[in-house]
């Protein structure tokens, strides 16, 4: 099959492996599609895909298999009920469910064992924006499967980062951006709530946030710059400082009987900081103090 026509096979067509599958044929690919339960492959197969009657032929259908199921856990689950013998001829295996690193460790043995390239994967948005320029999908593993399918793999999401040849490397990474990303909308919630309290509605909050965004990104890469060099000078906020305008945050949720379980979190952290006698340097000391 030609790079411009490649095949593609993707097992699992919940809400987010149905729309991959979905892209892929639009986009003109050959797809094969297997799920537990065939009548989601309905409509996907009324605009071209292919249902493959198993698992096996499923996978052996196409040079590049997908697999998007509810966590790497059930991946696995499926692949090992396969024949010991099962031989993939160098096929590529790209795994987007989530899970932990022993998953990935488990899942890059098991391709290895059965003539397989491993990459892992890490889907960065929601099923609405797959296929999207802005799109970003994580990828690790085997150098040479993700040289000889990037291409397609960039159809699923405009924006792919390859973090290595270690397939480990992705779940930490994809599990830590959406540590961060979550964290940060559950403050905005807390957030929206305390100006509702205050007779702001929502969608003038969330005009008003994006000045808290546009600091975000600035904090963001200032601290950065800061660990990177070790410099920690507390002359714009030190913790302390932190700490007192956190407790007037605080102050404020619990006034206007607001839930403030991501506050609380922030100024524990600080407070982190302040035991180990960071007080008077920057917030990006709070790095230090949290490592394990």
């Amino acid at each position: 099959m030609s790079q411009a026509n490649p095949s593609v096979s993707v097992l699992g067509l919940g809400a987010m492996g149905g729309v991959l599958a979905q892209t892929l044929v639009q986009s003109g690919c050959a797809v094969t599609v297997w799920n537990r339960s065939p009548e989601r492959a309905a409509s996907l197969v009324q605009a071209g895909a292919t249902l493959a009657r198993d698992v096996p032929s499923a996978l052996l259908a196409s040079d590049l298999i997908i697999i998007c199921m509810i966590d790497k856990a059930a991946s696995e689950a499926l692949l090992q009920s396969l024949e010991s013998t099962f031989d993939l001829g160098g096929r590529t295996l790209v795994n987007m469910s989530t899970g932990t690193v022993t998953d990935v460790e488990r899942l890059a043995c098991w391709s290895e064992e059965h003539n397989a390239q491993y990459l892992d994967g890490g889907i960065l948005c929601y099923p609405k924006d797959i296929g999207a320029a802005h799109t970003a999908i994580l990828y690790s593993g085997h150098l040479h499967a993700w040289q000889q399918h990037q291409q397609t793999l960039t159809l699923l999401g405009g924006n792919p980062r390859y973090l290595g040849c270690d397939p480990k490397a992705c779940t930490p990474a994809y599990l830590a951006l959406y540590a961060f990303y979550f964290g940060a909308f559950a403050a905005w919630l807390e957030g929206a709530v305390l100006a509702s309290s205050a007779g702001v509605s929502v969608d003038a909050f969330k005009t008003l946030s994006s000045i808290m965004t546009d600091m975000l990104v600035d904090g963001i890469d200032t601290a950065a710059a800061r660990i990177s060099a070790g410099e920690y000078g507390g002359e714009q906020a030190s913790v302390d400082v932190h700490v007192a305008g956190q407790e007037v945050v605080l102050d404020a949720l619990l006034s206007a009987g607001v839930p403030h379980a991501s506050t609380d979190a922030y100024l524990s952290y600080c407070r982190l900081a302040q035991t180990a006698g960071m007080g008077n340097q920057d917030i990006a000391a709070v790095y230090k103090a949290m490592q394990p």
